[in-house]
């Protein structure tokens, strides 16, 4: 055996550095899977990993008033998750009465994250006596039409539905008391709202917000690497020779806990060689082995080296 294996010597790997190598990758990992998962997605408008657990509708009606005769727009948007749901199965039945349906459409778009849409899009006009505005109110009549049901298969075959509530809208008559005869009324045109703007960009939050992240995360590692790579301990004890005996066996252990500063290893390695100083009748030496392995601040290098140089002068080993 070398004297770098003898004494503890040399850069070999410890535990603690292993444990250490093992946080850094784990956190460069955790790292990587959060900047190709998250933000990745995040910045290009993905939606992330984002899916509805169940159908989700949404129902508008355009224009929100109308006048009588008017075509009006229905439009149903339906998200789902294609890895739930057979998204070809999506199927809304419409009920309009006494609204008839002038032309329909329907069509799949992909949502955020892994959700698709379904839209239908329905064109509907009403010329019947039952649309008629209240002759009492100059004002618009209130309309709502039946909720509509939404039919899907599911992926395991299931058969899923879910409810499209519509929105009420306004039906006016063409004439009132001062225009009869005299013009055509119009509609109001909607309010046009301002652009959206912002004192921060939120891209720039985000992506602020996403590097205080992987800088949190990163320090994290670097304090429990810190912490662990001070365990000196070698993931494997040198392999001694078969020719030696118990006692140096004993002793050559008890050294090189010592020099690694191993406390618990170095007080079993001594209080082996007790044991077998015992055996050969050299109980004198045991007592004082013992008293060095059980020393309140431990067996120290010095101490197991003075040791060991008087067990080998009394030829015990």
């Amino acid at each position: 055996m070398d004297a770098d294996a003898r004494h503890g010597k040399g850069q070999a790997m410890t535990r603690g550095r292993l444990a250490a190598l093992l946080v850094g990758v784990v956190t460069v990992a955790v790292a990587a899977v959060f900047v190709g998962a998250f933000v990745r997605s995040w910045s290009q408008d993905e939606g992330g990993s984002y899916a509805p657990k169940r159908p989700v509708t949404r129902a508008s009606v355009t224009p929100a008033r109308s006048l009588f005769g008017q075509v009006v727009t229905l439009r149903a948007d339906v998200a789902v998750d294609p890895r739930a749901v057979n998204v070809a199965s999506v199927d809304l039945a419409p009920a309009f009465r006494p609204f008839r349906i002038r032309s329909e459409s329907r069509s799949t778009t992909a949502g955020i994250g892994h959700a698709s849409v379904v839209s239908f899009l329905y064109r509907i006009q009403c010329i019947s006596r039952e649309c008629l505005p209240n002759e009492q109110n100059r004002g618009a009549t209130e309309f709502r039409i039946s909720p509509s049901r939404v039919t899907m298969t599911g992926r395991d075959g299931k058969r899923l539905t879910a409810a499209v509530l519509w929105p009420t809208f306004g039906v006016q008559s063409r004439l009132t008391d001062s225009d009869i005869g005299l013009s055509t009324p119009t509609i109001d045109q909607p309010p046009r709202l301002p652009p959206i703007s912002w004192a921060v960009s939120p891209g720039f939050l985000g992506w602020l917000a996403a590097g205080a992240a992987i800088l949190l995360l990163l320090g994290a590692g670097l304090l429990v690497a810190t912490v662990v790579v001070r365990d000196s301990r070698r993931l494997r004890t040198p392999r001694l020779p078969a020719h030696l005996s118990p006692i140096e066996r004993a002793l050559v252990l008890a050294e090189h806990a010592a020099a690694h500063g191993e406390v618990p290893e170095s007080r079993k390695a001594l209080e082996r060689l007790a044991v077998e100083l015992r055996r050969r009748g050299v109980g004198g030496q045991a007592d004082e082995v013992e008293q060095v392995a059980w020393s309140e601040d431990g067996p120290s290098e010095a101490s197991v080296a003075q040791l060991a140089s008087h067990v080998r002068s009394n030829g015990a080993h």
